[in-house]
């Protein structure tokens, strides 16, 4: 690839994988989660395996905006299980477990890319034979999640009639809305967008904190190999990125386990990845940059920390899916800005890229700090007592119609 293609082919493929979540977003709301994610994961599949076919850069982007369809349903749909599955205040801990697979996938890939890096038999290029067997283990995943994902309590086959009744019950009081429902409620779609600040400040946060990590992903490889370093080596210096990304991941997760407010917990991510971005702008060490690259990782989990804040201050099964697909829509933005701020015309330091990092970084937590005082307020309006009786939480209403309903800071 020449010029800017390698920055298109990623813009290209979150723009996809953005646009995937409005239709994304009805598919949830309608059918259960392992169907539409199984579907998901077999596109992914067949899209990674195709990869090892690609002989030019119209078939690499062919097959790269089929897997944007495909892994724009991952989060949501994971996201969407958590919350029918476990209470506000458990939610969190499962959050970080599933979204640390992220950095563990970074640790696993740079092992991969290394190993087949070293493969020169034959002419079926190293490469090819990665992406064919990447391929076939994600069709292998997809078939377990048809065969053994449950959507909710309500349809555990590992569960008793009654176990399932009381659980159900519990979910549905503990969490204030349904978790047994597959309608699709215009209302709270149009409610959200149009009259709920928090909605946007929560897309606001996503996309910035976005933005960092989605160019840092693309490029630490440019960026190492830039300092000297072989493609063997880069890979391998790039492991430290997914170890940052999954500590910080289970220390977010530790500090809501521990009532944290998810508001510090992301103020907290904020700072090392503030630190790496002026490690990698002001800094002429090799050394220094280095560490700069494998700190702004640091911000990948304040996605999940925002989506867990998101959906535990959010009632009703479409609102919630709105939020999803909002926040990864946000996600697909910053991921599109990101590595466009990588022009050819700036290598080999491209410090724009590297300041707008730090700035997104910087604004990413006065966005957080803004939706606090959304919630703040809004719980000192709201009133101690509870519906008039009702039993709101049994019903499929969003949030802002049930007085009793407490925001999480």
């Amino acid at each position: 690839m020449t010029g800017n293609q390698f920055s298109w082919l990623a813009t290209a493929f979150f723009l996809v994988f953005s646009v995937s979540q409005i239709p994304g977003a009805y598919c949830l709301a309608r059918i259960p989660v392992n169907v539409y994610l199984g579907c998901n994961m077999v596109l992914c599949g067949i899209a990674v395996a195709c990869t090892a076919a690609c002989n030019n850069y119209a078939s690499i982007m062919v097959v790269r905006l089929i897997l944007a369809i495909g892994e724009g349903s991952i989060a949501p749909s994971l996201s969407l299980v958590t919350m029918k599955w476990y209470t506000r205040q458990q939610s969190s801990k499962r959050y970080g477990i599933w979204y640390s697979g992220l950095g563990v996938g970074q640790i696993i890939g740079g092992l991969v890319s290394f190993g087949f890096l070293h493969v020169r038999r034959g002419t079926f290029g190293s490469w090819r034979g990665m992406f064919l067997t990447l391929g076939i283990i994600n069709l292998i995943v997809a078939t377990w999640i048809f065969l053994c994902l449950t959507d909710n309590p309500s349809s555990a086959p590992f569960l008793s009639s009654s176990e399932r009744s009381y659980y159900v019950q519990f979910l549905t009081t503990e969490n204030k809305t349904t978790i047994n429902t597959y309608r699709f409620r215009p209302s709270q779609l149009f409610s959200a967008l149009t009259q709920d600040v928090a909605l946007w400040l929560i897309f606001l946060i996503s996309a910035l904190c976005s933005l960092p990590s989605g160019a840092i992903t693309t490029f630490s490889a440019t960026l190492i190999t830039g300092f000297g370093y072989t493609a063997e080596q880069a890979a391998l210096l790039n492991i430290p990125s997914g170890a940052v990304s999954i500590t910080s991941s289970l220390l977010a997760t530790w500090f809501v386990e521990r009532n944290v407010p998810r508001s510090l917990a992301i103020l907290v991510l904020v700072i090392p990845t503030i630190i790496g971005g002026a490690l990698m702008s002001f800094t002429h060490s090799q050394a220094a940059s280095l560490a700069g690259i494998w700190l702004i990782n640091a911000i990948t989990p304040i996605l999940i920390v925002a989506m867990s804040w998101a959906q535990a201050n959010c009632a009703g099964h479409t609102k919630r899916v709105v939020y999803n697909g909002m926040i990864m829509i946000a996600f697909g933005i910053g991921n599109i800005c990101g590595p466009q701020t990588y022009r050819a015309k700036d290598a080999p330091a491209y410090w724009p890229a590297k300041v707008t990092i730090l700035v997104a970084a910087a604004l990413s937590g006065v966005s957080t700090l803004a939706l606090l005082a959304v919630y703040l307020r809004r719980n000192k309006l709201r009133s101690a007592a509870q519906d008039n009786g009702l039993e709101t939480e049994a019903l499929d209403i969003p949030d802002t119609k049930i007085s009793g309903f407490k925001y999480m800071y």
